[in-house]
């Protein structure tokens, strides 16, 4: 999935690969995780960190293509962007930051490390403004991580429904 900016129109933004890996946009699988509700592709997190934020308890996340930013529950995400210096402004509803920065959240998912980079957290909206990609949600029917387009953008997420789990490679496009 290609990083295309705040208003791109008409670009190609990414690739569906049926039956198989693609080896053009994806490296090798780093691993498979067993999918504990496939209908949503939701599958156990060890832990979360960002910045000096640390959730360090088992918890569960979806892979979400749906899904434009880096989601969780309002209180986490209150305190990640508190931790990588994002400003939250309500008539938004965004998280901006210093378009200089360099944040990243690492996700422990079984015994591996995800890092979402800091190129695939921040949206340039203009030369001088820029929004941390991630939002807050409240209640939510079990899932505490949604990984949508920054998580996506960096890994390739491959559906394995056949054995009811998903496995993630790195993206050769970022």
């Amino acid at each position: 999935m290609e990083r295309v900016g705040w208003e791109a129109e008409n670009v190609f933004g990414g690739v569906v690969t049926y039956g198989g890996l693609n080896k053009q946009h994806c490296g090798d699988v780093i691993a498979y995780e067993p999918a504990s509700v496939a209908t949503y592709w939701k599958f156990k997190v060890v832990n979360v960190t960002a910045g000096g934020y640390v959730y360090q308890y088992s918890s569960e996340a979806i892979s979400d293509t749906s899904s434009s930013f880096f989601g969780a529950s309002s209180y986490n995400v209150e305190a990640i962007a508190s931790k990588l210096n994002a400003t939250y402004m309500s008539e938004h509803d965004l998280y901006y930051i210093d378009c200089n920065a360099n944040p990243s959240i690492t996700l422990t998912i079984g015994k591996h490390k995800y890092t979402i980079e800091s190129k695939n957290l921040i949206i340039r909206v203009d030369e001088n403004t820029c929004i941390l990609a991630i939002n807050g949600f409240g209640a939510f029917w079990g899932a505490n991580w949604v990984l949508g387009a920054p998580f996506i953008r960096q890994f390739c997420n491959i559906y394995d429904l056949g054995n009811k789990r998903i496995g993630f490679a790195r993206s050769l496009q970022v």
